[in-house]
């Protein structure tokens, strides 16, 4: 989101100035607001908007710094011999068009990557794929940096300040909801494994990102497109009925094993529908 909001929110601002106007005309005949007074609605507005995303990256930091991260997990030499065969192949970034389906299918790579390294996987294929794919959508990290080992709590922080500086939240966003739908993806494919490998601690931090991550983007779906584009995504592919039933099933880290292996066809369809 840019520091300027988009037409439709520019409308809504409009439109409230005038109610206050006519509102006023009881008392005395009011003056139409001057472009400067519009100017300076519109840059309140945008200011108080990033105020409160800006809060919800801190928060976003830190619960992903206190949950599970998928590619840390220690898994035995008996349990990596089964080897993942639900990876997406890196050749279908070939077939890639729309920068949409390029910023969902890095953020898949990048957490398949995770995984490659967690079963000793060879990874350079992969890496290739991540490399063109951050040139093509301009990820605002470099390719070293997005590809170590550092924290993915402080690549965000990192991320969030190039794409705030740009002028591109919503590049940052996007980006994170194809993140957390893979992690989704991920954990459906082996349940009893990942969720024994997650502690209580990990999957209440897990639960407080999903519901940060909700709040930031339906924040600023009011206000810009490509931002309600995505809120439209995941209301069409939500896999549960509302967003009471997405907090209960994170009560419990057995309630939510149960719940993702009775949804697992969803949760699939979901990430695949992020490459569509």
């Amino acid at each position: 989101m840019k520091r300027t909001l988009t037409l439709f929110a520019c409308v809504v601002i409009c439109s409230a100035i005038m109610v206050s106007c006519k509102n006023s005309n009881k008392k005395a005949q009011s003056q139409e607001p001057t472009q400067e007074d519009v100017q300076e609605m519109k840059q309140a507005l945008a200011d108080s908007v990033l105020t409160y995303i800006d809060a919800c990256v801190e928060k976003l930091c830190d619960a992903t710094s206190k949950s599970f991260r998928i590619q840390t997990m220690e898994l035995t030499d008996e349990e990596k011999m089964v080897k993942p065969d639900y990876l997406l192949d890196p050749s279908v970034a070939n077939n890639l068009v729309t920068k949409t389906q390029k910023v969902n299918a890095l953020a898949i790579y990048l957490a398949e990557l995770g995984i490659r390294k967690l079963y000793d996987m060879p990874q350079e294929e992969t890496k290739e794929v991540i490399a063109k794919l951050a040139i093509d959508v301009n990820h605002p990290i470099d390719n070293d940096f997005l590809t170590s080992d550092i924290a993915t709590s402080e690549k965000m922080k990192k991320e969030y300040e190039i794409c705030k500086e740009r002028g591109d939240v919503a590049y940052f966003w996007q980006f994170q909801v194809a993140a957390l739908t893979e992690i989704c993806y991920l954990l459906v494919q082996n349940p009893e494994l990942f969720f024994s490998k997650i502690t209580d601690e990990q999957w209440q931090s897990w639960s407080a990102l999903k519901q940060t991550r909700r709040a930031a983007l339906e924040e600023l779906a009011k206000y810009d497109e490509e931002m309600a584009q995505v809120w439209e995504f995941r209301k069409k592919n939500r896999i549960t009925a509302s967003d009471e039933e997405n907090n209960s099933i994170d009560q419990s880290i057995e309630f939510a094993k149960h719940f993702y292996s009775a949804n697992k066809d969803k949760y699939i369809a979901k990430r695949n529908a992020l490459l569509q």
